[in-house]
C-alpha cells in the first residue's frame, strides 16, 4: 500500500481553516461536516478526549438545526452516538453515515 504524498503543510491547512471560518462561517461548517462524514471511524478513533469531541458535534447538530439541515443534524447524532463504541472496525460504518 503506498502512502499518501502530503500536497500542504498541517500549518498551511490550518491556517486556511482558520481564515475560512473567519470570512465564510457557513462554508466553513459544510466543509467540517463534509469532513466528520467521509470517514467517521477514523474521526471515533483519534485521541481527543469524549468531551471535547462532543462539544463539538453538538455546535455542529445546533448550527444545522438552525439552518434546518436535520439530515445532517441526525447524521451528527448517529456519530455521537457511537462515541461510546470501543470496538469499532476502520471504516466499519462510514458509508452508512451518509443518506
Amino acid at each position: 500500500m503506498s502512502k499518501k504524498k502530503k500536497l500542504f503543510s498541517d500549518e498551511f491547512i490550518r491556517s486556511l481553516l482558520l481564515t475560512l471560518e473567519q470570512t465564510n462561517f457557513d462554508e466553513y461548517m459544510n466543509l467540517s461536516y463534509a469532513v466528520l462524514m467521509s470517514s467517521p471511524s477514523v474521526i471515533l478513533k483519534r485521541k481527543d478526549p469524549v468531551d471535547e469531541k462532543l462539544t463539538g458535534i453538538n455546535g455542529m447538530i445546533k448550527y444545522f438545526e438552525e439552518k434546518e439541515e436535520y439530515e445532517k443534524c441526525t447524521n451528527l447524532q448517529k456519530l455521537s452516538s457511537l462515541l461510546y463504541t470501543t470496538d469499532l472496525d476502520e471504516d466499519e460504518n462510514d458509508e452508512s453515515f451518509i443518506n
